[in-house]
């Protein structure tokens, strides 16, 4: 009985038909699939090796998913509390190392990379570097340096091979060098 109602539950879930074109009252449909809603699906481990993974960590309400997958799908996830090393290396621990982890920098997911996944090559993920420099430039930059970094550093999703990548750090280390003594300014919260 439990295995047909969850199959009904899951078909519904899995199609673009509301509980109204059911074969049943929705009451009815939603009294006997109500636990269904309780199941936490497993992922199937392929031993897969990948060459890129993107991790990163979503939240619900008071509750985190950390999620791994690849342009196609989803490798495998980790509920906890929050974004931790101990909760990213739990993940970390079931997942065949890939070559390269696509990552967006949270301290917790860099330093469970290191631990379980010491060989591979971390990425900074494009749209959350451009979200980190929009945080400190922010959209409409006034001064003449940040509005150039900016410009470069919104360019990243343009680069699609080596030679653009080498251009791309070569632009960046000449706005580095050009403004050097610009980046030693620090502003401080007067004292009283």
């Amino acid at each position: 009985m439990a295995k047909a109602q969850f199959t009904v539950w899951l078909d519904w879930l899995l199609s673009k038909k509301s509980q109204r074109d059911l074969p049943m009252s929705r009451s009815t449909f939603q009294r006997n699939t109500s636990w269904c809603w309780q199941v936490i699906p497993q992922a199937e481990s392929t031993g897969e090796i990948h060459r890129w993974i993107m991790l990163d960590g979503t939240y619900y309400q008071d509750m985190c998913v950390l999620i791994a997958v690849t342009r196609d799908h989803v490798i495998d996830w980790q509920f906890c509390d929050r974004e931790k090393t101990v909760a990213w290396e739990a993940l970390l621990a079931k997942i065949p190392a890939p070559d390269i982890a696509i990552v967006d920098g949270q301290r917790g997911l860099l330093s469970a990379i290191k631990n379980i996944w010491p060989d591979t090559k971390i990425q900074r993920c494009y749209f959350h570097i451009q979200l980190t420099g929009t945080k400190y430039l922010t959209r409409r930059p006034v001064l003449e340096p940040n509005k150039t970094l900016r410009a470069l550093y919104t360019s990243l999703t343009d680069v699609d091979s080596l030679d653009e990548a080498t251009g791309w750090l070569t632009e960046f280390h000449a706005w580095y060098q050009q403004h050097q003594d610009f980046l030693k300014h620090r502003s401080y919260v007067a004292t009283t």
